[in-house]
């Protein structure tokens, strides 16, 4: 009796994943005009095949959905189209206050569509929007492991509001997607949705709640979109010319100087194949990207910025190579770092040109990227090219390598090559492994890293450990690394447990670990870290409490402003308290405290972020950090950082922004005001204003401005 009852059990399970596989969803041909207006009013949406059986990810995992959501799909030649009917029993409390391009959709009632359009479980593109049809959308590939949210693909959709909830029409064109052309194609395909004042995410194929948030990016968790006969090859030829003009005015050797500033560039995506696309570009501008986000670095090690910029953020995913690559935070190993390129010494330099080739051929992904930058006071003409393949092996794993060269006109040249695997034996198991070495005609720059990672997780438990080993010789110039000469050692636990009573929904505990030794295996440090945290019943208001001990041995002594922290070794100890509130509400709030030793002296540390979404079209954001830090041999000394951004959004194609900043520890002021208008999909118009202040001893003294006006147009062919 007993064997029976097992063997029922593993049968319905069986049964139960076969169902799940096999689900399925036809687009219905259409040879009518939609039109992209909120509305599923046209006579095809009627006769398309209609889904609606959505289950709980969160809060209360397999069970259906609390509100019913209605899924259709059509196509034509050009395009692919989703219908979503989302009804709600409290209309009136629908969240949808959020109309940026790119902006904070999941803290709005939003829904989202994945397409693995190679229908291989390991890249996919993702697409989220709210009952206003705000446009968000993001490139993934690793298998989830890598999400580039700043990717933009051209593609519509529009939202409206009702007495029975908000219904959504999304249209994407299918020369925006890559896939394998074929008679009897099959993709990959997800549907979701999050409700905001029910905490509550749903999905048509179930992604475990282990997964948390991050699961959803996942493309193993996918059923099956068949019948697309006939459709528009995506290979193509796009034309994106930029025009520009402006004036600016800089502070130089006590004389201010005034210059006019005109250019002309462009850009150029041509379809090779329906699976690579090359991408050119002559003359590169980005006067339209943002300010980095001011920091104070009270550390020895560099500060890791994120890369903004649109060229080459496009299939910035196949080129991540290193360690901890995917994880939250900088990594401590990437080969490839693009901010390397037309930056020096935090510097602008002109970029001339250059061209990327992205794309899968068969099971391998390929990706080759060329650029050469002009000579400058902070270098010579400089030329920096990357090769990156991925070969898929068994149902969700890869092995591939890495080849980067930087080289500049003097003959100088650095050069890093390696090979890495991503192992994945089971949805709950992910391992590493990588292996680079470095060379460069100096033979102290010529040696080997290598990383090992194993992570697991089940429904409350996950841990993770890894080990880093970077050699003394090692370097990276077209790469990012806080630290060589080191072995590493890591761990990282934490369980959740789902409380939801005494007004707790869900409680946490971490624990976190390091090991740190050079190659003469002395030790240069350690740490550990236990901590703990609760989020509140019906709601996303928490809070985090860590205890840290670490210890760090610093060999050189180094500068923090005008304090210097001389050599030593040191043990620390810090307490910190992060508190949240639920950030769908109209004003969130997120804050911490630390408090420690700091060295051979102590530190106070208090940040502060909020969000004032006062319409749905107008929001203030504002970052205040402040550090009170003592040591023996000075004064009490503080730093601090305010940052405000102030953004309206007249709709989904027209936003202003308005970006203040001042950082007292750089003495350094600044201020960017952005027009962005789309006149037309692909095709832009930007006005921006740039404003820097010295800030010495809380004085403002101009130091530039720069007025720039920039109009692109998207020709295709």
């Amino acid at each position: 009796m007993r064997y029976g009852t097992v063997l029922l059990i593993l049968t319905l399970i069986t049964a139960s994943l076969d169902l799940e596989a096999s689900k399925e969803i036809r687009p219905q041909f259409t040879q009518d005009t939609i039109e992209i207006d909120g509305h599923l009013n046209e006579e095809d949406w009627a006769q398309a095949q209609v889904i609606n059986d959505f289950t709980q990810q969160f809060p209360d995992e397999g069970r259906p959905s609390t509100e019913r959501t209605e899924v259709r799909m059509l196509y034509s030649m050009e395009k692919l189209y989703i219908g979503f009917e989302c009804y709600d029993s409290e209309p009136e409390k629908v969240v949808a206050n959020e109309m940026r391009r790119d902006g904070r959709l999941w803290q709005n009632d939003n829904v989202y569509v994945m397409l693995d359009t190679y229908g291989d479980k390991r890249q996919c593109v993702f697409f989220r929007t709210n009952a206003l049809g705000a446009l968000s959308d993001t490139a993934v590939t690793d298998g989830g492991e890598n999400l580039n949210g700043s990717w933009d693909c051209i593609w519509e959709a529009a939202g409206r509001r009702h007495d029975k909830g908000w219904t959504v029409e999304i249209a994407i064109p299918f020369n925006q997607l890559r896939f394998k052309k074929g008679d009897s194609m099959v993709w990959g395909v997800n549907f979701g949705r999050n409700i905001a004042r029910k905490n509550e995410t749903t999905q048509w194929i179930p992604v475990p709640r282990s997964e948390s948030w991050p699961g959803t990016y996942h493309p193993i968790y996918q059923g099956k979109l068949t019948g697309l006969q006939g459709i528009a090859s995506p290979s193509y030829f796009n034309v994106k010319p930029y025009l520009l003009g402006g004036l600016a005015r800089n502070l130089s050797d006590e004389a201010w100087q005034r210059t006019t500033e005109r250019d002309l560039g462009l850009d150029m995506k041509y379809g090779v194949t329906s699976n690579l696309t090359l991408d050119l570009t002559l003359n590169t501008d980005f006067a339209q990207v943002e300010a980095d986000q001011e920091e104070v670095n009270l550390t020895r090690f560099s500060l890791f910025f994120p890369e903004r910029r649109e060229f080459f953020l496009e299939g910035s995913g196949l080129f991540a190579f290193g360690a901890g690559i995917g994880d939250f935070g900088p990594p401590p190993l990437s080969v490839f770092y693009s901010r390397r390129i037309g930056i020096e010494n935090d510097k602008q330099v002109r970029l001339l040109g250059g061209g990327k080739l992205t794309g899968k051929v068969g099971s391998y992904s390929v990706g080759a990227l060329n650029m050469t930058t002009d000579a400058s006071s902070e270098s010579p003409l400089m030329n920096f090219s990357v090769l990156r393949m991925q070969r898929d092996i068994l149902s969700d794993s890869t092995v591939g390598f890495i080849l980067t060269n930087r080289q500049s006109d003097l003959g100088e040249y650095h050069r890093n090559g390696g090979v890495d695997l991503f192992f994945r034996p089971h949805d709950q198991w992910r391992m590493r492994a990588m292996g680079v070495g470095s060379w460069s005609p100096y033979p102290d720059e010529r040696d080997f890293a290598w990383y090992l990672s194993n992570d697991w997780r089940n429904d409350s438990f996950r841990v993770n450990a890894s080990y880093l080993d970077i050699g003394p010789q090692f370097t990276s110039e077209m790469g990012f690394m806080r630290r060589r000469d080191i072995r590493s050692l890591m761990l990282d636990a934490d369980y959740e447990i789902q409380v939801r009573r005494y007004g707790v929904q869900e409680a946490d505990a971490t624990f976190t670990g390091s090991y740190l030794l050079d190659h003469d295996n002395r030790l240069i440090g350690w740490d550990l870290g236990i901590g703990g945290g609760m989020i509140l019943e019906g709601s996303d208001d928490g809070f985090d409490l860590d205890f840290k001990r670490f210890f760090d041995r610093v060999e050189e002594p180094f500068s923090v402003g005008d304090v210097e922290i001389p050599a030593g070794d040191y043990q620390m100890n810090q307490v910190s308290l992060t508190t949240f509130t639920e950030t769908s509400r109209p004003f969130s709030l997120f804050g911490q405290m630390d408090y420690g030793d700091y060295f051979h002296g102590d530190r106070v540390s208090l940040s502060i972020q909020s969000q004032w979404r006062m319409t749905y079209q107008f929001a203030i954001e504002t970052r205040y950090q402040r550090n009170w830090i003592n040591l023996p041999e000075t004064d009490l000394f503080t730093t601090n950082v305010v940052g405000t951004r102030i953004s309206y959004a007249l709709n989904t194609r027209f936003f202003t922004k308005l970006y203040a900043q001042w950082n007292d520890s750089a003495e350094r002021a600044s201020a960017n005001f952005l027009l962005n208008y789309i006149y037309r999909p692909g095709s832009d118009f930007y006005f921006v204003f740039d404003q820097a202040w010295n800030a010495a001893e809380g004085n403002l003294q101009d130091r530039e401005w720069t007025v720039l006006s920039k109009f692109t147009y998207l020709f295709s062919l």
